[in-house]
C-alpha cells in the first residue's frame, strides 16, 4: 500500500486535482446551510483544511473533526484557522469513534473509500443518530463505474485513476502532487482502498434518509465515473 502524503503535499491536492472543486461546492453547501452557532461534524477530515475554509467564512459555528491519522490531526490542529473557541478535533477511528453529541451537519468527504466495502453500510447507517433534527449528511467521494466481479472493479478503477492523473498533470501539478494521484491509482487498482459507484452507493443512502440529491463536480464530459457529493436530509 502507498501511504498518504504528509499534510503540505495532501493540502496541495485541491488546488491541483479534480477534488479542489468538489470541496469549494461543499464547503459553500455548509456555510449556507448551517444555522447561526449551528455544529459541524466532519468524519475523517484529514489535515481539517475543509473545517479550516468553513471557520474563515462562518466563525460562529461550533467545529469538531475527527481523524485516525495523528499527523493530519495535529496539521488540524495547528492550523491558524481552526484556532478558536468552538473547534474540537479527536484523533480516532470514525468507524468506532463514540460521542453523544448531535449536529447540525455532518460531513464525510474522500473518507468512505477508506472503509472497507463490508464497513460502509454500517457507518452510513450510523449517521442519523449524530444529526439534530432536520440536519444535513453531506457524503463526498470519487466514483468508479459499477462494476461486478474484481477484475472489473480493477479496471473501473483503473479508469479513474488514469483519468484523475492526466487531469493532474493537465493542472501544472507539481512532481509531488503527480506522485501522490500515481500512489491513489496503485491504492485503488490493488484493493488496497474502496471507491464505490454511484450505482451501488445512491441506493443505500435513499434507504437511510428520505431525500437524496447527487451533484457531479467532474469531470464535465458525460461519465459514470467522476466526483459526487450527495446531499442528505431527514433520516428516516
Amino acid at each position: 500500500m502507498k501511504e498518504l502524503p504528509n499534510p503540505e503535499t495532501y493540502e496541495q491536492e485541491y488546488k491541483y486535482m479534480p477534488w479542489g472543486k468538489l470541496i469549494a461546492e461543499v464547503i459553500d453547501t455548509v456555510v449556507k446551510e448551517a444555522p447561526q452557532h449551528g455544529s459541524i461534524l466532519d468524519l475523517m477530515c484529514g489535515t481539517g483544511y475543509m473545517l479550516g475554509e468553513i471557520s474563515r467564512r462562518r466563525d460562529d459555528l461550533w467545529i469538531s473533526g475527527v481523524d485516525i491519522n495523528k499527523e493530519f490531526i495535529s496539521a488540524a490542529k495547528n492550523s491558524r484557522s481552526l484556532h478558536h473557541a468552538y473547534v474540537n478535533l479527536d484523533c480516532d477511528n470514525a468507524l468506532y469513534w463514540k460521542n453523544d453529541s448531535k449536529y447540525n451537519i455532518v460531513t464525510c468527504t474522500a473518507g468512505l473509500h477508506h472503509l472497507s466495502y463490508e464497513s460502509q453500510t454500517p457507518f452510513l447507517k450510523s449517521i442519523p443518530d449524530r444529526m439534530r433534527p432536520n440536519g444535513i449528511f453531506i457524503c463526498a467521494d470519487p466514483m468508479i463505474d459499477d462494476f461486478s466481479s474484481e477484475k472489473v472493479r480493477k479496471i473501473a478503477s483503473a479508469k479513474l485513476g488514469y483519468e484523475y492523473l492526466l487531469a493532474t498533470v493537465n493542472s501544472g501539478a507539481p512532481d509531488a502532487i503527480i506522485k501522490a494521484a500515481l500512489d491513489v491509482l496503485h491504492n485503488d487498482v490493488m484493493g488496497f482502498e474502496y471507491k464505490t459507484s454511484v450505482k451501488k452507493l445512491e441506493p443505500m443512502l435513499r434507504e437511510i434518509f428520505s431525500d437524496v440529491k447527487t451533484t457531479k463536480t467532474w469531470p464535465d464530459k458525460e461519465s459514470e465515473y467522476g466526483d459526487y457529493y450527495f446531499i442528505c436530509r431527514n433520516s428516516k
